[in-house]
């Protein structure tokens, strides 16, 4: 319980502090705008608030427009997908038939030695 309110404390700080910094972000935004544009720094605070607000308007927007086309892109490649079976439930594809090999039978690499004492280590 004790760490619910640690960690809801903390989200309140960063929340209070990020708060803060916008706010000194934004009036310093509308101070340099009344500088350069005949505005009040209320009139200039609220042209660059206005701004970033339009701006991240636009990358969501992009970022949602990314996310839809790369989702779209994954359905279509499903969508191609076969299964590896024929339609009467045959595989298509199966395990190569390798020969058993034996202990003391002669290793398949070509060694002369017996197997268990070549690669059967």
């Amino acid at each position: 319980m004790k760490s619910i309110w640690h960690a809801m404390t903390l989200v309140l700080l960063a929340t209070l502090v990020l708060a803060l910094l916008g706010t000194a972000v934004f009036i310093g935004f509308g101070a340099l705008l009344s500088q350069w544009l005949p505005l009040s720094l209320f009139h200039a605070s609220s042209l660059a608030i206005g701004a970033t607000l339009a701006l991240a308007l636009i990358i969501h927007a992009l970022t949602t427009m990314i996310h839809f086309r790369f989702d779209h892109a994954l359905d279509d490649v499903d969508a191609d997908w076969k299964p590896d079976v024929d339609a009467d439930g045959t595989p298509l594809f199966s395990e190569p038939d390798v020969p058993k090999v034996g202990r003391n039978a002669p290793c398949p690499c070509g060694s002369g030695k017996k197997y268990k004492n070549c690669h059967g280590a």
